[in-house]
């Protein structure tokens, strides 16, 4: 109630200030016809008064117009409505004069000028019931009181005639009310579907990220141990077995991001990251994903860049990769036979990217809502080939939010085409990532000394058998405060920070050790271990003093990625440390 209050006075407020120049305007009219009916001068003192109290009633609300949740106390709730009422009574004022000194023609404009008053008192949008009748009171008094006084000031008129205009009044005033008391029901009703709109949607959000959370955690460990599994010696059979595991695993992680990115894409969340985009390295990872899936099918696979794309390119690597693996899935997946096709181009100063196939196709019908969620050619694609329809709804909300777009064609049992289209710049790397690019380099992890702050022991678990596989010396520790004091007692190479953790987590802790390290020649490249890597998260986790971010599931080549730009050495630092895989 108070929430929707504050709304009331802001745009009560805000409209008063935006129309002061319009009733200005409407007063001097009125005023002129007042002034040429009678004597002029009892206008232009009315014309007067109004000025000042439409500037008054103005500059008394100037809080609530610059703030939609101006906190209304109770004195400055009294004042604002009294000026209103004041406002409304001095505007209504003309409306006497004009009724018992201008004859009939006065009469008429004092009615048009009460109830214009009136109505657009009641017709103000969001307005409180305190605020409308502080500003509706004084047109219904003067509304109700012409007639009544005139037939004790002028015995010659009709008490008949005046005891029906009266009524009239009051019958215009009933629907002028009713009609307020309508919108009323209705902003109040579209109000509370907003709000449980919006509560049900944070609710979402919510379970989401929890669930998002408590998922990856067991994925982590499939997809962490099936990586350490796959770097031992294994009978064919079990290595056979093992990389249906991972590719499940897989599967899995990606269906988790849909949903997440359908969520986030639903509330305005989903963030893009600018770097550099090399398509030539994009097209040669495509092509070594896919290829041996589509040798499998007799299918023949090509991933190219024309010349006009060569180079590197701004945008955001992720989401456009994630964009062509899931052109290229979908084109593999419904090709049985022939080939697919994929390239990349420069075409009216547009990035595009195509990618056809031999496949399925569809009609056109079905055509129509192929990027519609949750929609697939038919029933029968789902039971054929899986798959959850979010894939190409996710692709067209990607490409539209890096402000370009995608057009498919198809014919049914021939295949079809997509066509990505991306406004994107060249990208001119600074000379201090050139030359870190140019030191980065394997380095030897055998030594290397590490303390892992991880809570779950499956996480636990799984990043100590990937880092013992590379060699690493690793110390675990459960929570943000047993890894200070580990760092405290002894000197490390790395620090492994899960950010979710009991007792104090993993930002906490990084602040602590940050502060401790201050006026020390000592400083301990620490990395983030989390599922939370959205670009507002990691920008939180470096101004907590951390070096990088690893995100859940572990890849190994993402980790050991990580911990050779922070133990790679740089400017002015020394390496602690060397890391390859």
């Amino acid at each position: 109630m108070k929430q929707a209050r504050r709304q009331s006075y802001h745009n009560a407020a805000t409209t008063r200030a935006r129309e002061l120049g319009l009733r200005l305007g409407f007063a001097v009219l009125i005023a002129m016809a007042a002034g040429y009916a009678a004597q002029p001068l009892w206008p232009a003192l009315w014309l007067a008064a109004t000025l000042v109290a439409q500037t008054i009633n103005v500059w008394s609300g100037r809080a609530a117009v610059k703030d939609p949740q101006h906190r209304a106390t109770p004195g400055w709730e009294f004042r604002y409505l009294a000026l209103t009422a004041l406002n409304s009574a001095v505007f209504a004022a003309i409306g006497p004069y004009l009724w018992f000194q201008a004859g009939m023609e006065g009469r008429l404009i004092a009615l048009v000028v009460v109830m214009g008053g009136l109505l657009n008192v009641g017709t103000q949008p969001d307005t409180s019931g305190r605020l409308l009748w502080s500003g509706a009171t004084p047109y219904v008094a003067v509304l109700a009181a012409l007639p009544i006084v005139t037939i004790f000031v002028e015995p010659a008129a009709s008490r008949v005639e005046m005891l029906f205009l009266d009524l009239g009044a009051m019958l215009y005033l009933f629907h002028v009310l009713r009609a307020v008391r309508r919108r009323e029901d209705a902003a109040l009703a579209v109000g509370s579907a907003l709000e449980e709109a919006k509560r049900a949607s944070e609710a979402k959000s919510v379970f989401l990220a929890t669930m998002s959370h408590e998922i990856r955690t067991p994925l982590n460990g499939i997809l962490g141990m099936a990586q350490v599994m796959s770097r031992e010696p294994l009978p064919a059979p079990q290595a056979e077995r093992l990389d249906l595991i991972r590719r499940s695993g897989e599967v899995l992680a990606t269906l988790l991001n849909d949903v997440l990115d359908i969520s986030k894409i639903e509330a305005a969340k989903l963030e893009l990251e600018e770097g550099a985009v090399d398509f030539e390295q994009m097209a040669r990872d495509a092509e070594d994903t896919f290829a041996p899936l589509a040798r499998e099918k007799g299918v023949e696979l090509t991933v190219e860049v024309r010349p006009a794309a060569l180079g590197c390119w701004r945008g955001d690597p992720l989401r456009i990769r994630q964009v062509l693996n899931n052109l290229l899935s979908n084109a593999v997946k419904f090709t049985q036979q022939g080939g697919v096709s994929a390239w990349f181009d420069l075409i009216d100063d547009n990035l595009t990217i195509h990618v056809s196939d031999t496949g399925v196709g569809v009609s056109p019908q079905q055509l129509e809502g192929l990027f519609d969620r949750f929609t697939q050619a038919d029933a029968s694609t789902t039971r054929r080939h899986g798959g959850s329809g979010l894939g190409l709804s996710i692709v067209r909300d990607l490409c539209r939010l890096m402000g370009g777009d995608i057009r498919a064609t198809s014919v049914l049992g021939q295949g079809s085409t997509f066509v990505v289209t991306l406004p994107l710049q060249r990208y001119v790397a600074p000379a201090r990532e050139e030359a870190a690019s140019d030191a980065d380099g394997a380095v030897d992890t055998g030594n290397l000394k590490v303390l892992v702050a991880e809570d779950n022991p499956t996480n636990q678990l799984v990043i100590t058998a990937l880092l013992e596989q590379l060699g690493a010396s690793v110390t675990v520790v459960a929570d943000g405060g047993q890894a200070v004091e580990a760092w405290r007692r002894e000197s490390w190479d790395l620090i492994l920070m899960d950010i979710q953790m009991p007792i104090m987590d993993g930002v906490a802790a990084t602040r602590e050790i940050r502060a401790a390290e201050a006026g020390r020649d000592r400083r301990t490249p620490i990395l983030a271990l989390t599922a939370n890597a959205l670009r507002h998260q990691t920008e939180q986790y470096e101004a907590a003093g951390m070096d990088g971010v690893v995100a859940k599931p572990l890849q190994v080549s993402e980790l050991v990625a990580a911990m050779a730009a922070v133990l790679g050495g740089g400017e002015g630092e020394p390496a602690a440390s060397a890391v390859s895989a």
